[in-house]
């Protein structure tokens, strides 16, 4: 995949790395582009190769920062250049208008600072192991482009030869946080974040989060605002502003600014301890509902984010620099002649007015290739990069607070289903409770369940969690045909987790079925084998036999969730 620009008729060919700067304008003796000119083309080349169908997808985990000897679909130069390669030569003109250290300040276009210092540098941010202490420079540079290009093709390789099976992507590791425990990608951290913000808002829209409050108000330079209309915000956030009527473009489906709540069960846990606690019979009944009824909520499906224009400079700035302008061609005059001010004038205003019209131009060319960034990001969530998929379902999942965590994603090397694999924390017993009823005297009292009724509410719950990941997945992968679920919850003593639950659930399974039917049937048929246990006559669900685990994926799922999760706890 690359992005390439189109100089209009009458432009000199910029060298192939070229990227527009900050500061870049185009030269004011170069022709004015024609009206509604497209300055980028994105291009998309499947890749196939002779040992793979044509069509098909590779099930190794790809990233897009590397070679095609890693079987990535596009290359970080492409979609990500670093600074170092910017061609800062080209558009500058003899008259230096992009150069100019006076003038720099007042004449910066503010449309090239988007997606080089990613939003996602923020503390929550957990894609990246590196951490925000690198990224705060801004710069993907060369040598991040070339290491993570090696490492990627031999982690690549490595996970080629490994059986096929449910597990966590040798590209990443868990780490705990706020929102409980997240993914990481252990190399090409930077250009996670990068795809991230790129999706940014799409995946906000899909799960209506405004983000306004998570970030510092922006400033004049580096990563601020720069006068866009989302003031406060970085990235590609601060250019969209309030979620608005630019919200429906980008995600589809909920209010605007509503946020879509996600599989949250650690709450529902939080909620039952506290009605136990306080022997709170309505709390309990309710906890138990909200519980049952997770399958039956609605996920607003992802869309292709629609990037808007870069606002067009305001009277002051414009004003500005005709002043600046004004005052260039006086030469350093403090008091002038009423003549020599009306000669000033004259000579200023065709300059002032080409530099006006060559910021248009710049904005113009920004705003298409932030637009372009956005299309091939979208192309390769569509595509099912695993890398892309698993940035963006992440984050997704972060912002929406679920308890879910992306493990994995890529392309069954057998069937050619393209699959997206994640954790959920469930919640240990303590979240069913007694069985509320109503008497003649329309009290309401407590009748407590026997051991067979309680695991059939837990099993139930289980079932209505582990359908409501994979819709949320779905809604966020659109790529995807199959969702891997692993559950783990608390062990007795709390000292760590335990699996219960492995299982594949396809995404028709999941969009045809009717929000009422019972979900315990498909959580059981959708296993694996082995994937489930369900014992005894009271049909007790227990923790998976490791025995069973013959290739230890599922140990080191498990094991780098307890990791995770320990230093949270401690």
């Amino acid at each position: 995949m690359t992005i390439r620009f189109n100089p209009p008729p009458g432009w000199p060919v910029p060298p192939a790395t070229w990227l527009p700067s900050d500061d870049w304008l185009p030269d004011p003796a170069w022709p004015a582009p024609p009206e509604g000119w497209s300055w980028w083309t994105v291009t998309a080349r499947p890749a196939t190769r002779t040992d793979q169908p044509a069509g098909s997808r590779s099930s190794r985990p790809s990233f897009p920062v590397a070679t095609r000897a890693a079987q990535s679909t596009v290359s970080l130069a492409a979609l990500f250049p670093e600074r170092a390669r910017e061609g800062a030569s080209y558009g500058t003109g003899p008259t230096g208008y992009a150069a100019e250290p006076a003038h720099a300040p007042e004449l910066r276009t503010k449309a090239g600072r988007e997606y080089y210092v990613p939003a996602s540098a923020r503390a929550e941010s957990k894609l990246d192991e590196s951490g925000p202490h690198q990224l705060a420079a801004g710069a993907l540079d060369e040598g991040t482009v070339a290491h993570a290009a090696a490492d990627v093709a031999a982690a690549s390789d490595e996970a080629a030869a490994a059986p096929p099976g449910i597990r966590l992507s040798p590209l990443l590791r868990l780490v705990g946080d706020g929102s409980g425990v997240r993914a990481q990608f252990r190399i090409g951290g930077a250009a996670a974040l990068a795809l991230s913000e790129v999706l940014a808002p799409s995946v906000e829209a899909a799960v209506g989060h405004s983000g306004g409050g998570d970030v510092g108000a922006g400033g004049g330079g580096g990563t601020g605002s720069g006068g866009g209309s989302g003031a406060g915000r970085r990235g590609l956030f601060r250019w969209r502003g309030a979620r608005g009527g630019s919200s429906g473009s980008a995600g589809g489906g909920g209010a605007a600014g509503e946020r879509v709540v996600g599989v949250e069960v650690a709450s529902l846990t939080k909620r039952a301890l506290d009605a136990r606690r306080d022997q709170d019979l309505d709390a309990g009944a309710s906890v138990e509902s909200d519980l049952l009824s997770l399958h039956q909520r609605s996920f607003p499906s992802i869309r292709r984010p629609v990037v808007p224009p870069l606002p067009p400079l305001d009277p002051a700035e414009e004003a500005a620099v005709r002043q600046r302008c004004l005052e260039s061609a006086l030469g350093g005059v403090e008091r002038p002649s009423r003549g020599e001010l009306a000669a000033a004038k004259a000579a200023a205003a065709e300059p002032a007015e080409k530099l006006l019209q060559a910021s248009r131009v710049a904005r113009d060319v920004h705003s298409q290739r932030r637009q372009a960034l956005a299309d091939a990001a979208w192309l390769l969530l569509s595509a099912h990069d695993p890398a892309t998929v698993v940035s963006v379902v992440d984050e997704a999942l972060r912002l929406s607070r679920a308890d879910l965590t992306c493990l994995d994603a890529g392309t069954d090397a057998t069937t050619q289903r393209a699959y997206v694999t994640v954790l959920l924390r469930f919640a240990p017993m303590v979240v069913v409770t007694d069985e509320v009823v109503e008497g003649g005297n329309g009290r309401r009292t407590r009748r407590p369940r026997t051991p067979r009724e309680r695991q059939q509410v837990y099993a139930a719950g289980l079932a209505s969690a582990v359908l409501a990941a994979t819709k949320q997945v779905d809604s966020v992968a659109p790529g995807a045909d199959d969702v891997n679920v692993v559950v783990v919850r608390p062990t007795r003593n709390n000292a760590g987790v335990e699996p219960i639950y492995v299982g594949t659930l396809d995404r028709e399974d999941v969009a045809l079925r009717h929000p009422e039917a019972d979900p315990v049937p498909l959580l059981v048929g959708s296993a694996a084998p082995d994937g489930i246990r369900l014992l005894g006559p009271d049909r007790e669900v227990t923790a998976l036999d490791p025995a069973r685990d013959v290739d230890r994926s599922l140990h080191e799922i498990v094991a780098a969730c307890r990791s995770a999760l320990t230093p949270a706890t401690s």
